[in-house]
């Protein structure tokens, strides 16, 4: 049992980054693998098909290089 105090578990906190293209992306769950799957910034996770979703893998081959977390706070 958790304490209502508790944070959520990593999995459904969601978590803005920066490609190296400038995008931003933020975490929409996990593969039956368990990588990470991203979508635009801006895009209503709850509403966004699977299919979609960009693999963490594939982001980085695409935009070009790793993905950086965004400080959510410092940027608004």
């Amino acid at each position: 049992m958790t304490n209502p105090t508790d944070p959520p578990p990593e999995a459904d906190v969601s978590r803005l980054v920066q490609a190296t293209n400038g995008s931003r992306w933020r975490t929409a769950g996990r593969t039956q693998t368990g990588e990470q799957l991203y979508v635009l910034d801006g895009v209503d996770v709850d509403t966004c098909p699977m299919w979609v979703r960009a693999r963490e893998t594939e982001l980085v081959d695409v935009t070009g290089g790793p993905l950086e977390t965004v400080d959510e706070e410092a940027a608004a």
